[in-house]
């Protein structure tokens, strides 16, 4: 009987993400089963020779088009025609990088040569330029791809890193900032219900040590360390604790407002708990359900920007740094509808774990380009 995978094992066995398995279905280069004994959709043997297939062409940078090409009933000289053709492209890419190390190298030497102690970079351009005159700016390889050669899309505004894709939120001086698109794990923010921030967590802990470690030394090296900073919960005056420097951290209140927005959209307020505008720009409104879970949330109730999906296909929720209002005993999170949850969650032991499960990790990062 032959072996069926979910879309989970899939994900970890490969390193993908479930939503780049769900592209490459949807463009037609793998196909999943759906058996009656599987909540979800799985893959066979005949699948997963697809994807290493997949895999293989992309670490020869072969773009996707050329792949569904290929693999779909391509004519074997048709296939020639197509790697002869990147062949060519990286030939072209070989003389532009060999033309920029001797311009750099000149450079080098003009200065090693200098007696002056500061830099005038004019009196060099005419023999820098002598050496990179030959360059083409427009096929320059190097050109837009800002030495991201994993990212997939500038539109889309993602890339992929370290077999995870990652959603880019803000670009500046050569370095980006990225959180992973979908949730890629659950547990608890710490290990005992006490009073506890994000400097002292174990989830703190967790991700700059044992999720910091699964990436490649070369990953690592474009990994930067950044100051993290937060401030009290603006509604209880919980605690936020010391800024910390950190590899990996968690987003807090204010970056996911920043980031993901706020649609002002507000359906059946209710204003008797915690009504306070101070704290974040504008005065943003909060609201209470008590029908649901006794909480806050900011102006709007469901933002699709801010859902996250977890492994298996369903959505989750996620969680954030920022100290949550109900004590310090909890932190702040992101609800299933992409609703911040002011109030926040038990830092361990969730009692609606049973309903949504432990909560989800979206690490973040600033990563040099």
């Amino acid at each position: 009987m032959m072996e069926l995978y979910t879309i989970n094992q899939v994900s970890k066995l490969y390193g993908i993400s479930t939503r780049m398995l769900y592209y490459y279905e949807k463009i037609g280069l793998i196909s999943s089963l759906r058996k009656s004994e599987y909540a979800y959709r799985v893959y066979d043997e005949t699948a997963l020779l697809r994807l290493q297939q997949i895999l293989i062409l992309r670490k020869l940078r072969i773009p996707m088009k050329q792949i569904h090409i290929i693999l779909n009933n391509a004519q074997t000289t048709e296939a020639i025609d197509l790697f002869v053709h990147n062949i060519q492209e990286l030939e072209e890419e070989i003389k532009t990088l060999a033309i920029i190390r001797d311009a750099l190298s000149h450079l080098v030497k003009e200065l090693k040569q200098s007696s002056s102690i500061h830099m005038n970079f004019d009196s060099y351009i005419p023999s820098v330029l002598s050496i990179a005159e030959t360059l083409s700016l427009s096929k320059n390889l190097i050109k837009e791809t800002i030495a991201m050669e994993d990212v997939k899309s500038t539109e889309a505004k993602r890339i992929s890193f370290g077999g995870y894709q990652w959603i880019i939120l803000e670009e500046k001086d050569n370095k980006i900032l990225i959180l992973t698109e979908e949730i890629i794990g659950q547990r608890d923010y710490h290990s005992d219900l006490v009073d506890i921030t994000w400097e002292d967590s174990e989830m703190r802990q967790y991700l700059n040590s044992t999720f910091y470690e699964t990436f490649s030394p070369k990953e690592q090296a474009r990994i930067l360390e950044t100051q993290v900073s937060d401030r009290d919960n603006p509604w209880s005056g919980t605690k936020c604790g010391n800024p910390t420097i950190d590899k990996v951290f968690l987003l807090s209140y204010d970056e996911v407002i920043r980031y993901f927005g706020d649609s002002g959209d507000i359906r059946n307020r209710i204003s008797w708990f915690w009504e306070d505008t101070k704290g974040f720009p504008g005065g943003i409104p909060v609201r209470n359900t008590t029908a649901l879970i006794d909480g806050l949330f900011i102006n709007d109730q469901y933002c699709p920007a801010r859902r996250a999906f977890k492994p298996d296909g369903t959505l989750g929720w996620w969680w954030l740094r920022s100290p949550g209002g109900a004590g310090q005993h909890t932190s702040g999170s992101v609800g299933l509808i992409g609703e911040i949850f002011l109030c926040g969650d038990d830092v361990y032991n969730h009692p609606y774990r049973d309903i949504n499960g432990d909560g989800g990790i979206r690490p973040a990062m600033w990563i040099r380009i």
